[in-house]
């Protein structure tokens, strides 16, 4: 593939990601608008005198030489004796574009990897302070300053950034301008004035003019739309380039203007998630752009002395609850859209919001991250006093009710687990949602159903991005991101559509303690014409060892195919006409399928995608049929 070639696709892909995200400007929550000077005002007198980031410079030594004596850096410093700075490759840049990957995983990876290493190097002469890093730190900030893109490759439109026609905003500029930042903050006059200058010269050039700029132009060009986005790109953007500037520049001006940015557009990340804190990009996105929010939030709170808290917005106590009410049982979670399976919430995140929040979560409330030395961001912030080690751990049990059951009543997501100290080890994750959120799949009805600390079937997770897997055109041909490779009908042959107006409807609820149901119209989610009713329902019970129920209800204008379908990374096998067996090395679970006045057939199949093979276990009406039933049960077994 030639990079003209390249060029018209990946922009294709970029419009058609508009159409799937809420980015065009009269659809932000909080459009583009000149900066607000009175605000400005406000901030001015809650700022220091001098920029500052996390943790303190090299100078300064009391928490370094804690950090170095408690030996939790040894393996590091060692390993550190033999460090090469990674080197720039235009090959890996342009790997994607010259078809030699499938990806921009290989570009990426490598820009990725030298600012971890800048941020290693300066770890290293921190902790140690005898000078013996000095020249690695400068040689490698010198050779990032003078890297010809900041950008992503997948982002480089017309490799504009590249050929330094023009500079952008998107994840990996904010990366690098806050690692830069915070190592000149860290190393301090350690580092030459002349790098110094130059180093802010290019943070400038790269991050903070094309943000300024893309406010006061108000262009509706794709570059710099990271700052009406509402998906983790939001939050993941404005924490690198606020957290730069509130780091090296020194203009109190300047620096308010930055945090009024980071307060005001930050509002716009926090509409992706819902009222109820549910966050549809599921747990691993959670932790990349809530994650930043909290870095967001941590930066303006130190720079102001607390007087500016991203953290009063109504729902961010929802959302910081999110990762716990998300988990079925045993830290196990619903690889929901591209979210993958087996992510977990990032300790570091649940710490600071228990802690400031006072949410009493124990398992993370005195943890310490000592150790840790990928970035220079998070991992100083968190060994170094901040808001949350200021806080107290909470004592706040939670009620029985809380322990079994998480309902996200506006995103119509039920969440059952076992009541405690029965002989109940299996819950399970029942998604409604719509087919036009964040990174989704077509999956409104979906399901997850764990047993033990796995996850038996359901929700496949994610599969490696592509260059065209954001666009509407290829999207839903990828099997894994379509609703074939989910646990949800497929009536007359035909898949879910997207879409916001492709959405479950709840029909009834009823939660008591030995049971949960949940009832939900689903057929908006097909574009069959002949489709009349389609409601699917989940009974889950805690009783004994547990079971769980599907029920597909469907009647149709005249006789159609109806197929359902278990999805499972488990090994099966047929036990009877009506039952399967699915096995793990941890337990099994046996799932029985009935129609009433239908007779159905089984097949299977294979599907990688580039992922983890996963096997889809359809269960089909042998006949057309007008109306019926598919019930599907799932129950721990030998």
């Amino acid at each position: 593939m030639n990079r003209n070639h390249f060029t018209k696709k990946i922009i294709s892909a970029i419009i058609s990601l508009i159409c799937i995200c809420p980015l065009l400007q009269a659809q932000a929550p909080f459009p583009l608008k000149p900066i607000d000077e009175h605000r400005v005002k406000e901030i001015m007198p809650m700022l220091k005198d001098r920029p500052a980031g996390y943790g303190d410079p090299c100078n300064k030594r009391e928490v370094w030489d804690k950090l170095l004596q408690s030996g939790k850096y040894d393996q590091f410093l060692k390993e550190m004796e033999t460090f090469t700075f990674p080197a720039f490759s235009k090959e890996d840049y342009f790997s994607l574009a010259d078809g030699t990957a499938p990806s921009s995983a290989r570009g990426l990876t490598m820009m990725r990897n030298r600012a971890k290493g800048l941020s290693q190097a300066t770890w290293a002469e921190c902790l140690e302070n005898k000078g013996r890093y000095v020249k690695v730190v400068e040689d490698g900030l010198r050779d990032i300053i003078n890297q010809k893109s900041w950008v992503s490759p997948r982002n480089d439109f017309g490799f504009k950034n590249y050929n330094g026609v023009e500079y952008s905003v998107e994840l990996t500029t904010a990366l690098y301008a806050h690692t830069i930042a915070q190592t000149l903050y860290m190393m301090g006059d350690k580092l030459s004035a002349d790098l110094r200058k130059d180093a802010v010269a290019e943070i400038r050039k790269r991050a903070f003019d094309p943000v300024l700029n893309k406010i006061k132009t108000q262009n509706d060009a794709p570059e710099n739309r990271f700052i009406e986005m509402t998906n983790n790109y939001n939050h993941v953007c404005l924490s690198g380039v606020v957290g730069a500037a509130l780091t090296v520049l020194e203009d109190k001006y300047e620096r308010a203007v930055f945090a009024y940015i980071g307060e005001y557009y930050s509002q716009n990340g926090l509409k992706g998630f819902g009222d109820d804190g549910y966050c549809s990009e599921g747990v691993g996105y959670y932790n990349y752009g809530f994650g930043h929010y909290v870095m967001l939030r941590e930066s303006l709170w130190q720079a102001t002395g607390g007087k500016s808290d991203l953290f009063t917005a109504p729902k961010v106590l929802n959302i910081a609850w999110y990762p716990i009410n998300i988990q079925i049982i045993n830290g196990v979670s619903p690889a929901i859209s591209d979210s993958r399976v087996g992510a977990k919430p990032d300790a570091e995140i649940m710490y600071y919001v228990s802690r400031n929040f006072g949410m009493g979560l124990t398992e993370y409330d005195n943890l310490t991250f000592e150790g840790q030395t990928d970035g220079n961001r998070i991992s100083v912030m968190m060994v170094f006093p901040n808001s949350a080690s200021a806080n107290h751990p909470a004592k706040k049990p939670r009620s029985e009710e809380q322990i079994i059951r998480s309902f996200f009543d506006r995103s119509s997501v039920l969440v059952s687990r076992p009541l405690p100290g029965t002989p109940c080890n299996m819950g399970v994750a029942f998604k409604g949602g719509n087919n036009a959120e964040h990174h989704n799949h077509n999956d409104v009805g979906s399901y997850t159903v764990a047993l033990g600390d796995e996850i038996m079937a359901g929700d496949p997770g994610s599969i490696p991005y592509t260059a065209d897997i954001f666009n509407p055109k290829f999207r839903y041909t990828y099997k894994t991101v379509g609703s074939y490779g989910h646990p949800v009908p497929l009536p007359a042959g035909k898949e879910q559509r997207p879409g916001a107006d492709a959405k479950a409807e709840i029909v009834k609820t009823d939660f008591t303690r030995n049971k949960d149901i949940l009832v939900m119209n689903i057929a908006s989610a097909y574009d069959v014409p002949e489709l009349k009713k389609l409601q699917r329902s989940m009974e889950y019970g805690r009783k004994g060892t547990g079971y769980i129920t599907v029920t597909d209800d469907f009647a149709f204008a005249t006789p159609q195919s109806f197929e359902t379908a278990v999805v499972t990374r488990s090994s099966w096998k047929k036990l009877s006409d009506d039952t399967i067996l699915l096995e793990s090395e941890k337990g099994n679970m046996q799932v029985t399928f009935t129609a009433p006045k239908n007779k159905l057939a089984v097949r299977s199949e294979e599907i990688t995608e580039g992922g983890t093979p996963y096997t889809r276990i359809g269960i089909y009406l042998e006949k057309p049929a007008a109306a019926g039933k598919i019930v599907v049960t799932y129950r721990p077994g030998k």
